[in-house]
């Protein structure tokens, strides 16, 4: 259960959060896709966003993401992500979180309203690769992945910014990320994705094409 103070930070399972929350090490590897708009579209009816499209197709962005250290904690974090738009806000809509810890379920519920729920995830991100083996609470296969990039990293450590697009209640939540990016690997259809039949979020992402 998560608490708002009066002096505005939060408790959440008895320790108290203070914004901004910060991630002082993370690892994260990412698959982008271009799926149909028309499509896409059912997942935000009703939330007051739309989504940006070109030719049709909005991109969806697959990520998986080491956490080692922060405010949150560590845990692993499995996430599906629309561009979407909110009046003049352009950014990232999340329309699914799997995360491996309950602490961060409940912060990023009540925070931020981030759609995260419990899962069971076997991540690996070493150098140019990366594998997962997603499940839910219960065991249940979700997803697997496979990810590889060129072998040669960006030889720079960069500022990078983004807002979160959430949809919480009768209102959508804008949520302003800032980091630095280092160690950046590029590559080209370099990811393989298995999906599970039966459970939403496979399903879910087996329909956009």
């Amino acid at each position: 259960m998560a608490t708002l103070l009066d002096d505005g930070s939060w408790e959440v399972q008895g320790r108290r959060l203070t914004l901004p929350v910060r991630i002082t090490d993370a690892t994260a590897a990412l698959a982008t896709y271009l799926v149909r708009t028309s499509a896409a579209s059912e997942l935000v009816a009703g939330t007051g966003l739309s989504l940006v499209s070109v030719a049709g197709r909005t991109p969806l962005v697959l990520a998986f993401i080491t956490y080692r250290a922060g405010d949150l904690g560590s845990y692993h974090e499995v996430a599906v992500a629309l561009l979407g738009r909110h009046r003049r806000r352009i950014g990232p809509y999340i329309h699914q979180m799997a995360v491996t810890q309950t602490f961060t379920l409940e912060a990023g519920r009540a925070l931020w309203g981030l759609p995260k729920w419990l899962a069971r995830a076997e991540l690996d991100i070493t150098g140019p690769a990366a594998t997962c083996r997603l499940s839910d609470s219960s065991g249940t296969p979700v997803l697997t992945a496979a990810l590889r990039t060129l072998h040669r990293r960006i030889p720079l450590t960069v500022p990078g910014a983004l807002t979160a697009l959430a949809p919480h209640a009768d209102t959508v939540l804008a949520s302003r990320l800032r980091g630095r990016i280092g160690g950046l690997r590029l590559g080209l259809r370099g990811a393989t994705v298995e999906l599970t039949p039966g459970h939403p979020m496979a399903d879910e992402l087996r329909a956009l094409g």
